[in-house]
C-alpha cells in the first residue's frame, strides 16, 4: 500500500508582513515534520497576504515574496509543501503556488480562473494562466504534476475549484492522484458546509485525494477567512480542521492510501476512456521530485482512520457548535475579524464603545469583549477587562432611564468599566451656534436638532479614542446604512464598524441567541426596549422608517436579488399580509428614495467587516452610483395595481 500522511492548514496572515507570515509558515512546517507529514498544503497567497489590492503593483511585493519562499524552502527537508505567493513574468503578475521539497523549489502552478465579482477584483491585478508551461526564476511554471515516490501530486488555486471546468479535472486525467487547493475563501455563515460537499464531490468525481486549505482571519481589514481545511478521498471519507480559530495557524492530518485511487480508476471505465483521449497531450509537464527520505506511514495510522463499520455509515459530529450553528459562526467571525484588526493594525490599546442601552451597541460591546479575550491567541482571557471600556452619553431631555439601566447592567454583567457623561450642555451650545448660523430658532430644522446631539457624541468619543489610543467602534448596522439612518459626523464616526454588514433583524435574533446560550440577563432588558435613537421625544426607529422585518426584506430583494421595485412590492404583499398593500407600496417607495439618495453616506462609512449578502461596502462588494435617477422605476411602482 502507498500510505501517505497528508495535512491541511489554516493560516492567519497580514498583508505585506513577510517576516511574520514567513515565521508562521516555518513554524507550521516544522510542526508538520514532527508529526511525520509527507505532504502539507497551506493557503492561497499565505506568504504575501491575499487582500493586497493595489499594493501588488509595487515590485517589492513580488521580490519579498520570492525571498520568503527561499527562506521557507530551507525548512522543507523531508516534507513536500505547497505555498502560495505572487510571481511575475515580464508584465504579467500570476497568483501562484510553489511546490517545495527538500529545500528546493521544484515548480509553480499558476491560477487559471480569476473571480471579478462580489468581493473579488482579481481581474484588475492578475493575469490568467492560459495553459501549458513556461519558466519563472528558471523553474517550470504553469500546468505541472509532481512525481513523488508515493505518487503524482498537483494543485489548483481557490476559484479554480468553483469553475465549471476545474483545472483539477485535466490534471487528474493526466495522472495526478492528489489534488491540492490553496484558497482564500471569505467567510459567510455555514459556507464551510458547502465547501465540504464541493471538495468531497470533486474527490469522488475525478478519483483523487483532494486537500483543501484556507486562509484564517483578516489579512487586511474587511474580509474574514474562516480557515478550516478539508481532506477528502475518492472513497468518500472526509476529514476537516477547525474553523474560525483564534490561533495563528491550525494543522489537520490524516493518512491516505493512494492504491485506492489506482483501484477506483482501474474499475471505472468512464475515467479510463477519458484519460486515454489525453494520452499524447503534453500540455501538462511532469516534474520529478527528489525525496530520498520518504518512508510510508505506518499501517496502524491508516487503519485508525477507517470507520468502525464498512457497511453502516458513522455520523461524524462537529467538535463544537461553531462548526454547524449559524449564530455561533456569525458571532465568532465578527469577533475574530475585530480581534485581528485590533492586533494587526498594532496601534490600539483599548476597544471603546458608546453604549446606548440599545441593541447595536450591546452587540458591539459583546464582540469587543470576545475579541479582547482572544487577543494573543486567547492566552490570557482573564485580562480582557483591561482592554474594553464603555460610556453612556445621555441627553437629559431625551435619554430614558430604561436605556441607562440596561447599558449599565450589561457593562456590569460583562465586567467592563462603565461611565456616564452628559452631553446636555454641549448639545445646548451646539444648538445655540446652529441658531446663530441660520439666524433664528425657526430656521433650525428638527432633523438638525436631532443630529447635532449625535455629532456631539461622535466628537467626544473620537477625542476619547485619541487620548487613550482606543479603537472606537461604530455601532451602525446594515439596515441603517441602507437608508441613511445615520448621522454623518456623529454615530458613523469611528475607527472600525464591526456590524455594518449585519441587518437589524439578524442583530436582534443574534442577541436573543446569546441571551439564551450565554445566560446574559441584561440582554433581555435591552431586547424589550423598542429600537430608538433617542434624539427626539417618543422617537422609535421603526416609526421613522418602517418595521425592520419589512425593511430588511426590501434590502435583500432590491440590493441582493436585483428585483424591480414593482416586484419587490408584489413579493412583500404576499409575505406580509398583516399590512395593507398601500402601506407596503408607500414603504417600498420610501425605501427606494432613501437607498438611492444615501450612497454618499455609505461611501464614507468606516472600515467594516463583510460577513453577509448584500454588502454595501464599496471596497468589497457594492459599486453603486452616487448620482443617479430611478424616477421611471418609482413611476411604475405608483401606477401598478394588483
Amino acid at each position: 500500500m502507498r500510505l501517505v500522511k497528508v495535512a491541511t492548514s489554516g493560516v492567519s496572515v497580514k498583508v505585506g508582513d513577510f517576516q511574520r507570515n514567513t515565521k508562521n509558515l516555518c513554524e507550521l512546517i516544522e510542526t508538520a515534520k514532527k508529526e511525520k507529514v509527507h505532504l502539507l498544503v497551506t493557503p492561497e497567497l499565505a506568504i504575501s497576504g491575499y487582500s493586497l489590492e493595489d499594493r501588488l503593483f509595487w515590485d517589492d511585493i513580488v521580490e519579498h515574496s520570492w525571498e520568503s519562499l527561499l527562506q521557507i524552502a530551507k525548512h522543507t527537508e523531508g516534507i513536500g509543501v505547497f505555498v502560495g505567493l505572487p510571481v511575475q513574468k515580464e508584465a504579467h503578475l500570476f497568483n501562484a503556488t510553489a511546490f517545495v521539497c527538500n529545500k528546493k523549489v521544484y515548480g509553480l502552478i499558476l491560477k487559471k480562473y480569476l473571480p471579478t465579482y462580489q468581493v473579488f477584483y482579481e481581474g484588475r491585478y492578475w493575469s490568467s494562466w492560459g495553459g501549458g508551461t513556461t519558466e519563472i526564476h528558471g523553474i517550470p511554471a504553469g500546468d505541472i504534476i509532481f512525481e513523488l515516490p508515493y505518487g503524482l501530486v498537483s494543485a489548483e488555486i481557490c476559484e479554480d475549484i468553483w469553475s465549471s471546468h476545474s483545472p483539477s479535472t485535466d490534471r487528474a486525467i493526466h495522472g495526478a492522484e492528489i489534488i491540492c487547493n490553496l484558497s482564500a475563501s471569505p467567510f459567510s455563515p455555514l459556507k464551510n458546509q458547502l465547501r465540504k460537499q464541493l471538495v468531497l464531490t470533486n474527490a469522488m468525481r475525478i478519483k483523487v485525494v483532494y486537500i483543501y486549505s484556507n486562509l484564517l482571519g483578516c489579512d487586511n481589514s474587511r474580509l474574514i477567512f474562516d480557515g478550516g481545511g478539508i481532506i477528502a478521498t475518492p472513497e468518500g471519507s472526509l476529514v476537516w480542521g477547525p474553523i474560525l480559530s483564534n490561533k495563528r495557524w491550525t494543522l489537520t492530518t490524516t493518512v491516505v492510501n493512494l492504491n485506492e485511487v489506482t483501484r477506483l480508476r482501474k474499475e471505472n471505465s468512464t475515467w479510463k476512456t477519458e484519460a486515454l483521449q489525453f494520452e499524447n497531450d503534453n500540455s501538462t509537464k511532469r516534474v520529478v521530485v527528489e525525496y530520498p527520505q520518504y518512508k510510508p506511514s505506518p499501517l496502524k495510522e491508516w487503519v485508525n482512520t477507517l470507520p468502525k463499520s464498512f457497511y453502516v455509515p458513522e455520523e461524524k459530529k462537529a467538535d463544537n457548535l461553531v462548526e454547524t450553528n449559524y449564530f455561533e459562526q456569525l458571532f465568532s467571525a465578527l469577533s475574530l475579524g475585530l480581534r485581528d484588526y485590533f492586533e494587526k493594525v498594532g496601534v490600539f490599546n483599548k476597544f471603546l464603545v458608546a453604549l446606548s442601552g440599545g441593541r447595536d451597541s450591546a452587540l458591539s460591546l459583546l464582540l469587543a469583549v470576545e475579541a479582547s479575550k482572544n487577543l494573543n491567541e486567547g492566552k490570557w482571557p482573564e485580562k480582557y477587562k483591561r482592554k474594553v471600556e464603555c460610556i453612556y452619553l445621555p441627553h437629559k431631555s431625551y435619554s430614558s432611564s430604561d436605556t441607562r439601566k440596561s447599558a449599565e447592567a450589561l457593562a456590569k454583567e460583562l465586567g467592563v468599566p462603565f461611565s456616564v457623561v452628559s452631553i446636555h450642555e454641549e448639545a445646548d451650545i451646539a444648538y445655540k451656534k446652529a441658531v446663530e448660523i441660520v439666524g433664528s430658532e425657526d430656521e433650525v430644522k428638527p432633523i438638525t436638532k436631532q443630529n447635532l446631539q449625535a455629532r456631539v457624541r461622535g466628537a467626544m468619543m473620537l477625542n476619547w479614542a485619541n487620548n487613550v489610543n482606543g479603537l472606537l467602534l461604530v455601532t451602525s448596522n446594515l439596515s441603517e446604512s441602507a437608508v441613511g439612518y445615520t448621522t454623518t459626523g456623529g454615530d458613523n464616526e469611528g475607527g472600525f464598524s464591526p456590524i455594518a454588514n449585519v441587518p437589524k433583524t439578524v442583530i436582534s435574533a443574534l442577541l436573543e441567541y446569546l441571551a439564551d446560550t450565554r445566560k446574559i440577563r441584561s440582554l433581555e432588558m435591552i431586547l424589550k426596549i423598542p429600537p430608538t435613537a433617542e434624539l427626539a421625544p417618543h422617537q422609535t426607529d421603526e416609526g421613522d422608517l418602517m418595521p425592520y422585518k419589512v425593511l430588511d426584506e426590501l434590502i435583500y430583494l432590491f440590493a441582493k436579488q436585483r428585483f424591480s421595485l414593482v416586484d419587490c412590492w408584489k413579493i412583500l404583499c404576499l409575505r406580509f399580509p398583516e399590512f395593507s398593500k398601500n402601506q407596503l407600496k408607500q414603504w417600498t417607495e420610501n425605501f427606494a428614495k432613501r437607498f438611492v439618495a444615501n450612497q454618499w453616506k455609505r461611501d464614507q462609512h468606516p472600515v467594516s467587516l463583510k460577513v453577509l449578502e448584500p454588502d454595501f461596502d464599496p471596497k468589497t462588494g457594492f459599486r453603486f452610483p452616487v448620482i443617479q435617477s430611478i424616477d421611471e422605476e418609482l413611476e411604475k411602482l405608483r401606477k401598478t395595481k394588483l
